[in-house]
């Protein structure tokens, strides 16, 4: 009965996916919107955000809602459904209604997100939604896991499909400073960003503090100072292919500073909040990389505060290299922090790197559930405490921490990721 009740869910999903990719294939095509499409290891969402930030005073632009970055998600954000129906028969009707009888508004420009668990996922994206503009933002070591990619060069070639086959007429938008992208080959246009001399839009005079960054853009002998009110050097890799976007459609440099003066990340990628005992926490929660767990760190090494809390969660989908992972990460995070909270099955890795460096165990405190990690670490936070936290999405969810420990845990929905109700028995 199990298995019977398992095949008609799977029918019933593949029949979905169907209806939904005809559906938004005939609406791109009949109201000739043009897709700008975001694919990479890292960065996505925050990309996305800062390309409609640009936008959207200028253009009529749709956004997709977080995380719909596959063949269901992508289709139903073209067709403007900003929810899914997940294992519901019921939602998914009401979805179906909504697609099939209720007007949508036609919109010039949409910005995507195309998201690859393993090899075939992009060119499965690309045949729904072509793009006019194709970005691709890092190459970075995840999805290594069982019938996923074998290694980072395959995750390469799978990215590299969003812009391999563009007409002449697209353009892509390509990382410099990531090797992996900077030799990836396209059919349109190429524009590169970066900091390197040899990228066309490029960044330099880039300062960090705590509460921006400010940076000078040069681009075909033009400069402009911008500030952005984002944390982190990094997230440079953010705003370049955003600020390349914008010129491509005709906004100036000066348009393109003005309009990022009011960027704001989505929650979980680095946003400041305030919590409790008069301590700050870096929300970093969304998800994790050795990249980008490196590049959090990086950025907790360079604030000032009374005292340093590294709460870090394992980072998932890394194959055979997640032991060796943990053990780097943890040896880095030995010598950013001052208590150390360590959250899922990779806990005791992290621990292990921890004392190896040196780290007294009093100060390293290991947990399976990062809830319940949330309600320990809430009896050791003191004025002044500078908390980070950082961790994968399956299994770990590191929100749950943090919604916890917050200064006002009744702004969670609007704080944190991940507070959907679909989310809260997951």
């Amino acid at each position: 009965m199990r298995f019977l009740i398992e095949t008609m869910k799977t029918i019933f999903r593949i029949l979905i996916t169907a209806i939904l990719k005809w559906k938004a294939k005939r609406f791109l095509k009949k109201h000739r919107v043009q897709v700008i499409a975001i694919t990479g290891s890292m960065g996505k969402s925050s990309t996305r955000q800062a390309i409609y930030t640009l936008l959207k005073k200028h253009f009529d632009v749709y956004s997709s809602p977080e995380g719909f970055n596959t063949e269901i998600g992508m289709s139903l954000a073209i067709l403007q459904e900003e929810e899914s129906g997940f294992s519901s028969i019921v939602k998914w009707f009401k979805i179906l209604k909504h697609v099939f009888f209720e007007k949508k508004n036609p919109y010039q420009k949409i910005i995507l997100e195309m998201g690859a668990d393993c090899p075939g996922d992009i060119k499965k994206l690309v045949k729904i939604a072509p793009p006019k503009i194709g970005i691709i933002t890092g190459i970075a070591p995840v999805h290594l896991g069982k019938g996923q990619f074998k290694n980072v060069h395959e995750i390469a070639k799978e990215k590299n499909q969003l812009i391999a086959h563009l007409r002449a007429t697209d353009t892509a938008i390509v990382n410099e400073d990531d090797v992996l992208v900077a030799e990836m080959k396209t059919g349109g246009k190429r524009v590169t960003f970066g900091t390197k001399t040899s990228a066309e839009l490029r960044a330099s005079d880039i300062v960090m503090t705590e509460k921006s960054i400010r940076f000078t853009v040069h681009f075909k002998g033009r400069e402009q100072n911008f500030r952005v009110p984002v944390l982190g050097a990094f997230q440079i890799h953010v705003l370049l292919p955003a600020i390349a976007v914008g010129l491509e459609l005709g906004l100036s440099l000066e348009q393109c500073a003005e309009a990022l003066t009011d960027f704001k990340l989505p929650p979980g990628r680095m946003n400041p909040i305030p919590g409790m005992n008069d301590s700050h926490i870096i929300d970093s929660s969304y998800n994790a990389s050795p990249k980008t767990v490196e590049a959090a760190l990086e950025l907790m090494e360079g604030l000032q505060a009374e005292r340093k809390i590294v709460a870090l969660g394992t980072m998932n989908e890394l194959g055979e290299m997640s032991k060796d992972a943990h053990l780097t990460i943890g040896k880095r995070a030995a010598n950013v922090g001052d208590l150390f909270i360590f959250v899922g099955p990779e806990a005791t890795t992290l621990k292990k790197a921890i004392t190896d460096a040196g780290i007294s165990e009093n100060k390293i405190y290991t947990f399976f559930d990062s809830e319940e990690a949330g309600h320990f670490l809430k009896t050791k936070i003191e004025p002044g405490d500078l908390i980070l936290v950082k961790g994968s999405q399956n299994r770990v969810r590191m929100e749950k921490l943090v919604k916890v420990i917050m200064k006002q845990p009744e702004k969670a929905k609007a704080l944190l990721c991940r507070q959907e109700e679909e989310w809260k028995n997951k």
